[in-house]
């Protein structure tokens, strides 16, 4: 018995979720997921505070030149590989410089256009430490150092 509840908490303990199941193959007419009820994730599209960061502004409609400093960037984070880009969406995997845990990073354009809405999450573990606040931080920091995000507090 104590054996199956330690088993049961490891992996509790381990699972996390991947990026947002519900994306379609294509088109950005879809909503990124919120977070699940642990303390790895942050989205722009969470109605709860712990969980929720503001969405990036853009400088302008997105086009192409404004897509490619935005995959650039993201892909330049530290540990980020890009598993899927297209006009308008963007996830990548980020992996963690010690122990190489995956996170997952993903971007997608609003309708209007005007501002990015992201979501980052640790795949494994219950707490991220802010890691993945973070991430998003410094991603919407160098945007704005680009000049492709506005700087708005």
């Amino acid at each position: 018995m104590t054996v199956r509840i330690s088993v049961i908490f490891t992996a509790l303990l381990l699972a996390g979720c991947a990026s947002t199941g519900n994306v379609p193959v294509s088109g950005t007419e879809f909503r990124l997921d919120g977070c699940p009820p642990l303390l790895n994730c942050v989205s722009s599209n969470s109605s709860i505070a712990p969980y929720y960061i503001k969405p990036i502004e853009l400088t302008g409609p997105l086009n192409p030149v404004s897509w490619g400093v935005i995959v650039t960037v993201a892909s330049d984070l530290p540990g980020a590989r890009v598993k899927e880009s297209r006009f308008g969406y963007l996830e990548v995997n980020c992996y963690s410089e010690l122990f190489h845990f995956p996170d997952y990073l993903e971007v997608l354009v609003s309708q209007d256009g005007q501002r990015l809405d992201v979501r980052s999450q640790s795949q494994f573990g219950l707490f991220d430490f802010n890691v993945n606040r973070r991430r998003v931080e410094r991603f919407r920091a160098q945007l704005i150092e680009q000049g492709v995000a506005v700087s708005r507090q």
